[in-house]
């Protein structure tokens, strides 16, 4: 059993709920897709608990931009990596503004193990291609051509921040529509599943979002509570869908204290947008 998180944007209050939330179900290991900053308040502290409780991280799009720089971004979020940028490098702790860097400047695109695949974004353009829900119907095309580029049977994805299943079809299920809400069980169908957001839904729902990935034990039998057999060389039985709430209002005052940080930032917590 692990975790797969991604899109936390510097909001240490929902961070800590998910990783309270993981914690107290036993979780160990953590995977984080990427955007660990950018758009929020407390880009330092969220680098900080990443590096100390992920297995794995990625590189985001947001990460990236504030290690490079912001292409395609609008006004707002570009004024953030900008502010997020400043913030790191006035750190006066030397040792601990390196290790930020380095942290930064090391993540890796993707990673696959046990035919998982994980990137940020999606398997063909791992760092900044959205697959939105409405794609399946506006862009069928998008979907199909990622999946020819699969080269695993299932893939975590974020960046778009709206949790949800796409199968080749094409075809979407938000995790409210599927048969076993909040559990997708895996099959021999291959699956791009996507996490959601930790520290910015944007499927209307404003409670931090993650998954639990539940797996076979290693004498392949089902893991506890598991409802379904693996398929064709994928150890992950089912995946679950999690969503909490978290304080909300005290993540809004900290970006509303922060000139360089639109007040839009904020207000959208509230919303799920």
């Amino acid at each position: 059993m692990f975790a797969v998180i991604s899109d936390i944007h510097s909001n240490l209050e929902a961070l800590q709920t998910v990783l309270a939330d993981i914690e107290q179900r036993g979780v160990k290991e953590i995977v984080c897709l990427g955007d660990v900053i950018g758009y929020g308040p407390n880009p330092r502290e969220c680098l900080d608990l990443v590096q100390e409780r992920c297995r794995v991280c990625l590189m985001g799009n947001h990460d990236h931009a504030v290690l490079y720089e912001p292409c395609n971004f609008n006004t707002i979020a570009e004024r953030a990596c900008y502010w997020t940028r400043q913030l790191l490098e006035s750190e006066k702790d030397q040792k601990a503004r390196n290790r930020r860097w380095e942290f930064l400047g090391t993540l890796p695109v993707r990673s696959k193990e046990d035919n998982v695949l994980h990137v940020h974004a999606s398997p063909r353009r791992p760092i900044n291609e959205y697959i939105f829900p409405e794609d399946v119907f506006t862009n069928p095309q998008k979907v199909l051509a990622n999946f020819e580029r699969l080269d695993a049977h299932l893939c975590f994805v974020g960046h778009t921040h709206q949790p949800g299943v796409f199968l080749d079809d094409p075809y979407f299920d938000p995790p409210h529509e599927l048969p076993d809400s909040p559990f997708y069980e895996i099959d021999e169908e291959r699956a791009i599943v996507n996490v959601g957001s930790v520290g910015q839904p944007r499927d209307k729902d404003p409670r931090a979002g993650y998954v639990v990935v539940h797996e076979h034990n290693p004498d392949g039998t089902k893991g506890e509570g598991s409802l379904v057999k693996a398929a064709r060389g994928c150890k992950v039985d089912q995946v679950e869908f999690v969503r909490l709430e978290y304080d909300i209002d005290a993540t809004v005052q900290k970006i509303l204290a922060i000139p360089e940080l639109d007040d839009m930032l904020a207000h959208r917590l509230y919303e799920g947008r």
